[in-house]
C-alpha cells in the first residue's frame, strides 16, 4: 500500500479544528460591543448571534461603498472627467477587493436563512433590493437563480441552466465558454426555466427586477455616464464572471455515473483560512445537503456527517479553498491537489489512482445518456 494518499488513520485527528475555532474575517470593521449586543438581542432572529458578522458586512458597505457611489454621481459632470474616472477606478477596486466576496456570501446565507426577527425583517430589503445592485446582481434575481433554480436542481441539467455537467471541467476554453454563456444568456434562460417549471411568481419578480435594473442603468448613463460605468456597468460585468467562476470551481468534480448525488457533484474544503473569509463556504456538500443550516454550524454539521463521505466516496480537501482547487485543476496540477485530499474512510487509492478518479469526474456528462440506474 505504498504511495497512498489521505489514509484512514487521519480520522483520529481533529479534522476541522481550525474551522471550529478561527476568528471571523469577512467584515472590514466591526461595531462597538454595546451596539453589537443590542443588535443581537433586539434585531437578530432567535439565538443566531453569530449573524452579527453578516450585519457588519452590510453596515460596512452602507458606510463606505454607498457614500462613494453617491459621491461619484455628485461629482460626474461637475469636476474634470479625469478626476471622476480616477475616483471611479478607486471605487471599483475598493468594492471588488474589500467587499465583494464578503457581501456575496453574506447575501447568500441570509437568503437561505433569514437573519432578522419578524419585527425587523424588512431590513432584508437592504440586501435584496438595494446593495445587491452594486455587486452584479439585479434586485430580486438572486433568489430566483440560486434558490429557485440552482438548489432545486442541484447542478443537474437541463433545468439548472448554470450546471457545469456538460463541460470538460479542466479545460480553460470550456471554462470561458461557461462564463460567457452566463454573462450573455442568463437574463433570458433563467426566467424561461422558471416559467417551464411553473414558478410564475418567481419568474415575474425576476423579470421585473432585471428590467428595472437595466432600464435604470440606461437612464442613469444618459445623465452621468462615468459614474454609471464605474458604479454599475463594470461591477456587473466583472462580478458576473466571478459568480460563475465560483460556481464552476465548486461543481468542478461531478461523478458521471452518479451526477445527482450531492456527495459526488461537489466537494468540501476544511482547515483553510478562506473559510474565515467566506462564511464557511468551503462546506459545499453540507450546504447542498441541508441549505437551511446556518453558516456557523457547518463545521459541526460536517463532523456529524463524516460517515456519509466514506459511504458515498465524497471528496474532502484540507488546507485549501475551492478557488485554489479550481486553479489547480485548470492548470493541470492534479498531483498537487491529490496531496490535499483527506480520506476519512473512502476507498483507499494510490496517488495515481486518485488523480485518475479526479480526471473521471472532470469529464463532460451527456444529459441524454442512460445509466444502469435507469433500468433498476
Amino acid at each position: 500500500m505504498e504511495n497512498q494518499v489521505g489514509t484512514k488513520s487521519e480520522m483520529d485527528l481533529e479534522i476541522n479544528q481550525l474551522d471550529l475555532e478561527q476568528s471571523r474575517n469577512e467584515h472590514f470593521f466591526a461595531l462597538p460591543n454595546g451596539i453589537s449586543k443590542w443588535i443581537a438581542i433586539n434585531i437578530l432572529k432567535g439565538k443566531e448571534e453569530k449573524n452579527i458578522f453578516i450585519v457588519y458586512v452590510m453596515i460596512d458597505i452602507l458606510l463606505t461603498t454607498v457614500p462613494l457611489a453617491i459621491a461619484l454621481y455628485a461629482l460626474d459632470g461637475r469636476v474634470p472627467d479625469f478626476f471622476t474616472s480616477f475616483l471611479g477606478l478607486f471605487y471599483v477596486l475598493f468594492n471588488l477587493f474589500i467587499h465583494a466576496r464578503s457581501f456575496i456570501l453574506a447575501f447568500h446565507y441570509s437568503t437561505h436563512t433569514p437573519i432578522f426577527n419578524r419585527k425587523w425583517n424588512f431590513l432584508k430589503h437592504i440586501n435584496t433590493s438595494i446593495l445587491c445592485n452594486l455587486f452584479g446582481m439585479p434586485l430580486w434575481t438572486y433568489y430566483a437563480h440560486h434558490i429557485a433554480m440552482h438548489h432545486c436542481e442541484n447542478n443537474v441539467i437541463p433545468h439548472d441552466v448554470s450546471s457545469t455537467m456538460p463541460y470538460q471541467r479542466d479545460s480553460k476554453l470550456e471554462h470561458l465558454k461557461y462564463m460567457l454563456r452566463y454573462v450573455f444568456l442568463i437574463w433570458f434562460e433563467l426566467p424561461y426555466h422558471l416559467i417551464q417549471q411553473k414558478r410564475y411568481k418567481v419568474a415575474t419578480r425576476c423579470l421585473v427586477g432585471t428590467l428595472i435594473f437595466f432600464i435604470s442603468i440606461y437612464y442613469l448613463f444618459q445623465l452621468r455616464p462615468i459614474a454609471t460605468l464605474f458604479v454599475f456597468i463594470l461591477p456587473t460585468t466583472i462580478l458576473s464572471f466571478a459568480l460563475m467562476e465560483g460556481n464552476w470551481k465548486q461543481h468542478i468534480f461531478v461523478d458521471p455515473d452518479d451526477p445527482e448525488n450531492i456527495y459526488k457533484s461537489t466537494y468540501t474544503c476544511i482547515n483553510t483560512s478562506t473559510n474565515s473569509l467566506n462564511f464557511n463556504d468551503g462546506y459545499h456538500i453540507e450546504h447542498h445537503e441541508n441549505p437551511g443550516i446556518p453558516w456557523h454550524c457547518l463545521p459541526k454539521y460536517f463532523q456529524s456527517r463524516i460517515a456519509n463521505y466514506a459511504e458515498q466516496d465524497g471528496f474532502i480537501f484540507t488546507n485549501i479553498g475551492s478557488g485554489q482547487v479550481g486553479r489547480l485543476v485548470l492548470n493541470g496540477q492534479l498531483e498537487q491537489l491529490a496531496d490535499r485530499y483527506l480520506n476519512v474512510g473512502q476507498k483507499i487509492r494510490t496517488k495515481e489512482e486518485l488523480v485518475e478518479e479526479f480526471k473521471r469526474r472532470l469529464q463532460p456528462i451527456d444529459p441524454s445518456r442512460e445509466t444502469e440506474a435507469d433500468f433498476v
